[in-house]
């Protein structure tokens, strides 16, 4: 009997001690500062739609915070359940809505293909071998029959050498055939620096088998400069017939404060129904500026994002037909090296603007939200992220923001 009282007086003693840990957790988690986006130029509708992502420091401790323009969310304050939705992809929280038993366990964005017939998914996992007990990347590979709501799933091994580690890019079906993008990175023995390379893997869905390995882009190929183009948009229900690489040229100092190339920048499109790797020729003024350029594919559209004296100016080039179909320039002026958040979509450009924004700026600037007109350069929007409170001195140290969402 006294071992039952003592197990319940443990059991108790560990819930008081747990509900007091989360309740002080709580208490300063509130004790962070409610965010606004201030309006300073334009039209308060134009960023509704606008979060913006990042964390907040105070007295050596960090929480994630989502600030919208009419809440701060942070992520210690969220239950266990609104963690994995608030802060979740939303078409990856829309497509677990709809279909909750295919996508249990799938949360990569990049994982993912829809069309109207079905929803295709592609992960590595990192898992030990039933063989040998020895750990090795293996693919799960998942497809749903939209019409008939059956679905197929199915492990198989990557085949090769051991990879340190495998970050999937793009999944696609081509012609019933699940293609799978990935970049595979290896252990190498010069200066403790993995190297990489771009696969792409054919699966045969109805046999469930492999049907080719395909290195497209080699170790080699990767210290010369090659990488891919990142998406703007990662939509799985948008099929792609490609994907788009980028060869940055090696930058060769001349002297202090200058600079220059000793090759131009290329760009590569694979194409996925012919298996095929080919050159984008590109005019020579996009060449020039891709060396030093901020650079975004969505569909068969090239953003090209340059920062000068005059401001941001972004290039739209189609790649189906290989012209520059659109370049503004906006007067958003960044001085440093800094890399801002970028979104294009639904002809606005938003831009996230950190530190650095500014020539001058000791005076301690808040981050600044800019929403642009992509057809015509037209500012449609200017505003500043503040504290709720005005006796709260703002401090940029304290929050972080790096990217913005467009619900």
């Amino acid at each position: 009997m006294k071992r039952y009282i003592s197990s319940i007086l443990l059991v108790c003693l560990s819930i008081i001690i747990i509900g007091a840990y989360y309740g002080i957790m709580i208490v300063n988690a509130n004790d962070f500062p409610e965010y606004s986006i201030k309006t300073l130029e334009g039209h308060e509708s134009e960023m509704k739609d606008v979060s913006l992502r990042g964390f907040v420091e105070k007295e050596g401790m960090n929480t994630s915070v989502k600030i919208t323009s009419n809440e701060t969310l942070y992520l210690s304050n969220q239950s266990s359940l609104q963690r994995m939705t608030v802060y979740n992809d939303p078409k990856i929280e829309k497509l677990k809505k709809e279909h909750r038993s295919f996508m249990r366990g799938k949360n990569n964005i990049y994982s993912f293909y829809q069309d109207a017939d079905f929803i295709a998914y592609a992960e590595t996992v990192y898992k030990p071998s039933s063989l040998d007990h020895s750990y090795k990347y293996v693919f799960n590979i998942g497809l749903l029959d939209l019409a008939s709501n059956k679905d197929i799933s199915f492990e198989l091994g990557v085949p090769g050498e051991i990879f340190n580690n495998i970050s999937v890019l793009d999944v696609q079906l081509i012609q019933s055939k699940l293609k799978v993008v990935t970049k595979n990175y290896m252990y190498s023995n010069n200066n403790d620096m993995d190297e990489a390379e771009i696969h792409v893997y054919t699966f045969d869905l109805a046999n469930q088998k492999l049907l080719n390995d395909e290195v497209i882009i080699t170790p080699k190929q990767i210290n010369m400069g090659y990488d891919t183009v990142a998406s703007m948009e990662q939509n799985p229900s948008q099929p792609q017939k490609s994907i788009i690489f980028i060869k940055r040229p090696e930058v060769v100092n001349k002297g202090e404060g200058t600079a220059s190339n000793t090759e131009k920048a290329t760009i590569f499109e694979y194409v996925y129904d012919k298996n095929q790797l080919k050159t984008i020729e590109l005019p020579e003024s996009l060449t020039d500026r891709m060396v030093t350029s901020q650079n975004y594919v969505n569909g068969d559209k090239l953003y090209v994002i340059n920062h000068d004296a005059k401001g941001m100016r972004l290039t739209t080039f189609t790649v189906t037909n290989q012209t520059i179909t659109n370049d503004q320039t906006f007067p958003i002026k960044n001085v440093g090296t800094e890399v801002f958040p970028i979104v294009i979509k639904n002809d606005r450009v938003y831009v996230l603007a950190t530190n650095g924004f500014e020539e001058n700026n000791s005076s301690n600037l808040p981050p600044q939200l800019f929403i642009g007109e992509l057809k015509t350069g037209k500012m449609m929007y200017k505003g500043e992220v503040i504290p709720k409170k005005v006796d709260q001195k703002f401090n940029t140290k304290s929050l972080v923001l790096y990217s913005i969402e467009i619900n």
